[in-house]
């Protein structure tokens, strides 16, 4: 009878932690989002296309699952994001979804295929 309790206070513990850690990746990714973003570059093709106006742009992505986008011309532009529970797309106001190659404390790398553009990828600090 105790063997029995032990086995199953063992599979207990070993489905508790199972869980907890498919969670934690989720939350580490999501809450690496959550940054005041320096845009290093706009690329297409390994070619900076990035004008004037975003060269020193910010995405501030904010834990209330706002951001605010903030250009070197005085343009802002605000919304709502959110990040799929994979990790792998980052979503702006429900509409834009930008597939997400990298991301750490210290960078994030987006892209996403422009029609006329072609493949944009956009890397931040």
């Amino acid at each position: 009878m105790k063997t029995k309790i032990n086995l199953v206070i063992l599979a207990i513990l070993v489905a508790s932690g199972v869980l907890l850690e498919s969670c934690k990746k989720e939350t580490t990714e999501t809450n690496m989002v959550v940054k005041k973003w320096n845009l290093v570059s706009k690329t297409v093709l390994g070619d900076d296309i990035a004008t004037d106006c975003e060269k020193l742009s910010t995405w501030d992505f904010k834990a209330d699952n706002t951001y605010v986008i903030d250009d070197n011309c005085g343009d802002v532009e605000t919304g709502t994001w959110s990040m799929a529970e994979d990790g792998k797309t980052l979503t702006l106001d429900d509409v834009t979804a930008y597939k997400v190659i990298e991301i750490s404390l210290a960078k994030l790398v987006i892209e996403m295929q422009v029609a006329d553009v072609g493949l944009v990828r956009w890397t931040f600090s």
